[in-house]
């Protein structure tokens, strides 16, 4: 049940920030830059992806098995926190467009150096093989609604209160998703799948064992 608790509710929290943050993008762009058409808006959130997210899921993929899953997720959500906390804390920078989107630039590098790669390959890892395609989906299952939340509620929480508010927000989201990543995923790195079922009780031992007289 931890272990569920850590796979579905980190991946909740990633989509919450990520689709949150990719929907709200546009928004957060034309607050920057309040004078930039629509297309110029665009482009620079497409140059931020691709500077950016990118790199950092293949960075990911590359360390994956050397510094393990659960040191990536947590790592990711860290920065990430660290990125939207500096934009809460430091509302000015809001009015610097290069240091703003350098800060928002490495938030995006940490999410795919981090929980958005990790969130959907650990579930398939940590759970014993009789529980995981249900765990995995259950996973997946709080990863939706965190994006259905995420992608539905921060834009409107953005038009309504502003963008330091909303990465005050973020930062909040990112910070739940380190301490849960620390306390209840388990790391598989350098282990197989069947470690797992060597540490669930076999039947033979869980049943109890009758004397032949």
């Amino acid at each position: 049940m931890v272990r569920l608790i850590g796979t579905a509710g980190s991946w909740f929290l990633i989509d919450v920030a990520f689709y949150g943050n990719s929907v709200s993008s546009q928004l957060i762009l034309k607050a920057l830059l309040p004078h930039a058409a629509l297309v110029t808006t665009t482009l620079v959130a497409t140059a931020i992806f691709l500077v950016a997210a990118v790199p950092g899921y293949f960075v990911a993929a590359g360390l994956m098995d050397k510094i393990g899953r659960k040191t990536i997720q947590s790592v990711g959500f860290v920065v990430m926190a660290c990125a939207y906390a500096a934009i809460f804390l430091v509302p000015s920078i809001a009015k610097l467009p290069l240091v703003f989107l350098i800060v928002y630039a490495i938030s995006y590098f940490f999410i795919e150096f981090g929980p958005n790669t990790t969130t959907f390959l650990v579930p398939s890892e940590v759970f014993p093989t009789n529980l995981r395609g249900t765990a995995h989906g259950m996973s997946a299952a709080g990863g939706k609604i965190g994006a259905f939340l995420g992608a539905f509620i921060l834009p409107g929480i953005l038009k309504a209160s502003g963008l330091n508010v909303t990465m005050g927000m973020l930062a909040g989201v990112a910070l739940l998703g380190a301490i849960l990543t620390l306390a209840a995923v388990p790391e598989m790195k350098q282990r197989s799948l069947e470690d797992n079922e060597e540490m669930q009780p076999s039947a033979a031992s869980a049943s109890p064992r009758h004397s032949v007289s």
